[in-house]
């Protein structure tokens, strides 16, 4: 039964079905038709057709969402806040949902929406990073999410058992809004959604779920080595490639996992459930190839004929094909065109680097590296290594591949994505037009209320000269930069840039000493520590200004 189905008839024998969970609390399709209904009223009162849900909370965004579409309103979705510049067009922002009042009237009647003519506008930049509007309607979204159920038959059907829907995402994008609100809309009997947002892996807790997630959340389980104690029925990952080191940790320990390839404007394309297979068609979905090798999809998942990708592919057979690179991924510069996938796959293939992000920066090639133990190890040997020497020994490596190299180096402890998954070319940017330089992060650890960064501060970093010659020392200012930086990093919280409170140097930081950063969040201030070994070398708080 789907939801909207359930909701026209007011008698409806799952009314005392709980469909829903949020924040420990249980809540049955009643209880939902009467939210919906408030927010329904309150949208089906106001004139205006367009409305823009940015709603922080998963619970607020499905009610919003629900009752946007049975008002027949047209539906825009957007992450964040600081976008609505990119919404054309007059609208509503719903309010936030009071679960106080649920037991009054419904005070609106319900119907099922046209499922053709109720759109869903979403926005997507792939990785050229620039934004561009898809439209869709609820029956192209309805037709993807029956392909997908159908494809997973083995998994949600091997017992009677409700499946509880989990999530570490958010459904403002095309991803999270089919995987995880759509198969519990198109079916109530199968599927509890769940709205609490799984933040850390460590926390993640499954009950005979479906988990939806991204490759970087993912990537973090394997980075700690965490095993879930109830392991989800399967996982569902889109947004980016899933590497392989990660695909293989979750086999290993015996979680089945679905990788996901398709685009906003597409939808779902295909699947595949092992690092080494193919990608196969879902059964609506046709594919082939134009003139230079790109991918050209047709399905009732989208508006219109086809749509070409900039993704290339070698087809294996009509429903199978393996990925090649992205057309949107090759530069020119110095009058010679570069795939900065390419350069990217041979820097990982060095042994030094895990991953890498390299892109054009004014008229040179950056490349923003995440370091494999060997070249941390490298990185810091002081006798044969250090940071000039490993870009040395990168640029030594990539000559023969390729005639452009790498001119702009940041290495960094992850590779910055955003919360849909994808690669944060705004953050990436922001860190190279930053011209401070950067510690090397050796280790890093971190739950709801602590972080802990291992660093070191290469000799070579530009904030050492002057202070002092012949014996560096790390400037104070430069101490607190950093703990502001990495405490926003890792508590995602809006922090005072200045004054700290209560700031005391205690003792020195020369450069490649091995020094552990702590952050503590509190419910007002996070507290920060840098020390060298059992030694404190600095301390102070920071206050929130979000609280």
């Amino acid at each position: 039964m789907d939801i909207f189905s359930s909701f026209s008839n007011k008698e409806s024998e799952y009314n005392n079905l709980v469909v829903l969970k949020n924040k420990g609390k249980d809540y049955s399709l009643l209880d939902i038709k009467k939210l919906v209904a408030k927010s329904a009223k309150s949208l089906a009162e106001n004139k205006c057709k367009n409305v823009l849900i940015v709603s922080e909370s998963n619970f607020d965004f499905v009610i919003n969402f629900l009752a946007a579409a049975i008002t027949n309103k047209e539906i825009f979705l957007l992450s964040d806040l600081k976008k609505t510049f990119l919404v054309d067009v007059e609208y509503i922002l719903p309010d936030n949902i009071n679960t106080d009042t649920i037991n009054e009237d419904f005070g609106f009647d319900f119907y099922i929406p046209d499922y053709k003519n109720t759109f869903i506008n979403l926005y997507t930049s792939g990785s050229s990073g620039r934004q561009k509007r898809v439209r869709k309607n609820l029956f192209n979204l309805i037709k993807e999410t029956e392909d997908m159920l159908f494809d997973v038959a083995d998994v949600i059907n091997q017992d009677e058992k409700r499946i509880q829907l989990d999530t570490s995402t958010t459904a403002n994008h095309m991803y999270g809004l089919t995987c995880w609100l759509f198969f519990w809309i198109y079916n109530i009997e199968k599927f509890i959604l769940n709205t609490d947002e799984i933040l850390y892996p460590d926390r993640a807790r499954f009950d005979n779920s479906i988990f939806v997630s991204t490759p970087s959340f993912l990537e973090k389980f394997e980075r700690y080595q965490i095993k879930p104690d109830n392991s989800p029925l399967m996982i569902f990952t889109a947004g980016a490639k899933l590497e392989k080191y990660v695909f293989s940790y979750f086999e290993n320990i015996n979680i089945p996992i679905c990788e996901i390839y398709g685009s906003t404007e597409t939808g779902v394309i295909a699947q595949k459930r092992s690092m080494d297979d193919y990608f196969c068609c879902y059964r609506s979905v046709d594919v082939d190839i134009d003139e230079n090798s790109q991918i050209v999809v047709k399905s009732p998942f989208f508006i219109g004929d086809s749509v070409t990708l900039g993704d290339s592919i070698q087809l294996i057979d009509k429903k199978r094909f393996s990925l090649g690179a992205r057309k949107d991924r090759i530069v020119k510069i110095q009058e010679k065109r570069v795939s900065t996938e390419e350069i990217e796959n041979y820097l990982k293939s060095t042994g030094f680097v895990k991953r890498a992000y390299c892109f054009k920066h004014g008229e040179k090639l950056a490349c923003a590296a995440v370091l494999s133990q060997d070249g941390i190890a490298y990185y810091i040997d002081k006798e044969n290594g250090g940071r000039q020497n490993l870009i040395k020994a990168l640029k030594s490596f990539l000559k023969d591949k390729s005639e452009i190299l790498p001119q702009k180096w940041r290495f960094l402890d992850e590779i910055p994505k955003t919360k849909n998954g994808k690669i944060d070319i705004e953050k990436i940017l922001e860190i190279f037009n930053t011209n401070i330089s950067l510690p090397l992060v050796l280790n890093y650890r971190k739950d709801s209320n602590e972080a802990l960064y291992e660093m070191i501060f290469s000799p070579c970093c530009n904030f050492f000269e002057g202070h002092f010659q012949n014996f560096p020392i790390l400037p104070g200012v430069v101490q607190l930069y950093f703990a502001h930086q990495f405490a926003q990093k890792a508590f995602d919280r809006n922090i005072k840039s200045s004054p700290a409170k209560k700031v005391k140097f205690s003792h020195l930081i020369r450069p490649d000493e091995k020094i552990e950063l702590i952050l503590k969040l509190t419910d007002r201030n996070i507290m920060y520590e840098y020390k060298n070994k059992e030694i404190v070398c600095s301390s102070g708080i920071f206050e929130l200004t979000d609280i």
